[in-house]
């Protein structure tokens, strides 16, 4: 989230401040309202991309995956190196797509191409000096950021029916952010790869993980059952 792209001007306390309420606003709605405000308000500020990149990020909690990808293209053409932006596009288009789409090859290569180029720019990536952050911050978040990768790779994977290299990537995404998330995609996967067994155990950590909220626990809960019914058949 916190890529940088050049040396950084001062802002000014009116610009700080729009920052600040882009930072700390906590639903969808708010969040793109404050993204607009700034990028309106303070167009050469340093902060654009960052800002392109919030407002995609709550387009796709708001499930309106058109506008995120819209919104993340602009913030890489405003910062090419934003790699949030990257693994944002690589997990959209991966998650959309279905194995009946005729461009499936077409949509899988883009999400790959994003993927990988999102890593190679946080693996150059050194932590921002606009934000007061720590040492052990800047590693978390770090390994947030490359979670997601490695999260879009499981998915590409898996609709490519390699379900071994789907697991080896969602495995990555784990060992950096437990996610009970990351836990549902490796269940789908050993469910599509028919490998019941794993895919129930996977279900069943999904929901008892510490993070996981109602709606994990019931995705969980129905994937498992899902499963069952195909394991005794």
């Amino acid at each position: 989230m916190f890529a940088q792209a050049k040396k950084p001007r001062k802002p000014s306390k009116a610009e700080v401040a729009a920052i600040n309420a882009m930072l700390s606003a906590q639903s969808p709605d708010d969040q793109i309202k404050a993204a607009e405000d700034l990028v309106t308000k303070y167009s050469e500020t340093d902060f654009k991309a960052l800002a392109l990149y919030v407002e995609a990020n709550a387009w796709e909690m708001k499930n309106n995956h058109d506008k995120a990808i819209v919104y993340a293209e602009q913030a890489l053409e405003t910062d090419p190196k934003q790699y949030d932006a990257d693994f944002l596009i690589a997990n959209v288009t991966a998650a959309q797509a279905k194995d009946t789409d005729l461009d499936l090859n077409d949509k899988l290569t883009r999400a790959e191409k994003a993927a990988n180029e999102g890593l190679e720019n946080l693996k150059a990536a050194s932590k921002p000096t606009q934000f007061q952050l720590t040492d052990a911050q800047w590693e978390s978040n770090r390994k947030i950021s490359e979670s997601q990768a490695w999260q879009a790779l499981g998915i590409i994977a898996s609709l490519r029916k390699k379900p071994a290299d789907a697991m080896t990537d969602f495995n990555k995404a784990l060992a950096l952010n437990p996610d009970p998330i990351f836990m549902l995609r490796a269940g789908r996967a050993m469910l599509a790869a028919k490998n019941y067994d794993e895919a129930i155990n996977w279900f069943d950590k999904a929901a008892a993980a510490p993070d996981a909220n109602d709606q994990i626990r019931k995705i969980a809960a129905s994937d498992k059952a899902r499963t069952l019914a195909l394991k005794g058949h």
